[in-house]
C-alpha cells in the first residue's frame, strides 16, 4: 500500500485472484470506489494497482486491509504461487 503522486491511497498485488478478492471486498464490504490499472503483458501475472477514491485516507484503506482475514489473503496468495 503507498499513497501516489495524486495524493491518492493505494494497494497493489501481483496475483490477480488476491486483486479480485479484495476488489469485492473493497467495493463491496467497504464501499470504495477506485480505478484498476494493470501494467504487464501477462494478466495472470501482473502487476494489479487499486487507486482509491479522493475522499478515503491511507489510514483508512490500512484499517479496512487490517479488518479482513489475513489467513484467506495468504490462502488465495498461495493458490496462484506456489
Amino acid at each position: 500500500m503507498y499513497v501516489n503522486e495524486n495524493n491518492l491511497p493505494c494497494l497493489t498485488t501481483d496475483d490477480y485472484e488476491l486483486f479480485d478478492v479484495m476488489d469485492d471486498y473493497l467495493t463491496e464490504d467497504c464501499d470504495y470506489d477506485f480505478e484498476c490499472l494493470h501494467f504487464d503483458d501477462s494478466f495472470a501475472k501482473g502487476h494489479f494497482t487499486m487507486e482509491i477514491e479522493s475522499g478515503i485516507t491511507f489510514t483508512e484503506l490500512v484499517a479496512s486491509i487490517k479488518k479482513f482475514d489475513l489467513d484467506e489473503i495468504e490462502s488465495i496468495y498461495k493458490v496462484n504461487n506456489l
